[in-house]
């Protein structure tokens, strides 16, 4: 066995070299999957903002798959995990901050996916009555019989419940 044999071998048995494979092979499946779970969501009734945050959650997840890996292949665990600790205690922390926002965005999720009402229906919730012009992930937006139009956060709607008043007729 010869010199160039030896460094290819050492060079193939480095944790560095599978590594660098490993992330060349996982930014390009991601982005794979990534322009396929578009493709796919497009063809879905879910809105815009919701296709988004799905797409984007299955990204990141996978590229912190990767990151999980690295640092398992590269033996750097024991500098890693207790930054990871602590970020996962900030994360905590600003879901307690921002609590509400997501709590907003969930029951706008379940709003939008179950169906019970569509833009163009009537509705009475929180003591408004209105037709429906507009829900998105974290608000709905009511239209008054006298035209005044009021936000309401997609949260207090779901915990509180809502009455159907008149449903659009599909011939409009």
């Amino acid at each position: 066995m010869n010199i160039t044999d030896k460094l290819n071998l050492s060079l193939l048995s480095e944790p560095y070299f599978k590594v660098i494979l490993i992330m060349l092979a996982a930014f390009l499946v991601i982005g794979i999957v990534n322009r396929t779970l578009r493709k796919f969501l497009t063809t879905t009734a879910l809105p815009l903002d919701a296709q988004i945050l799905i797409r984007k959650g299955v990204v990141y997840g996978l590229f912190l798959a990767v990151f999980m890996y690295i640092i398992a292949e590269l033996r750097l665990g024991e500098i890693f995990y207790p930054v990871i600790g602590a970020s996962v205690l900030v994360g905590a922390a600003l879901a307690l901050a921002v609590k509400d926002i997501l709590g907003d965005a969930v029951a706008g999720l379940f709003l939008l996916t179950d169906d019970h009402f569509n833009v163009g229906d009537e509705i009475t919730t929180l003591g408004h009555r209105g037709e429906i012009i507009d829900v998105t992930l974290r608000k709905t937006r009511l239209k008054t019989s006298d035209g005044t139009i009021i936000v309401l956060p997609n949260g207090k709607i779901d915990s509180s419940g809502w009455v159907l008043n008149k449903q659009k007729t599909e011939g409009k």
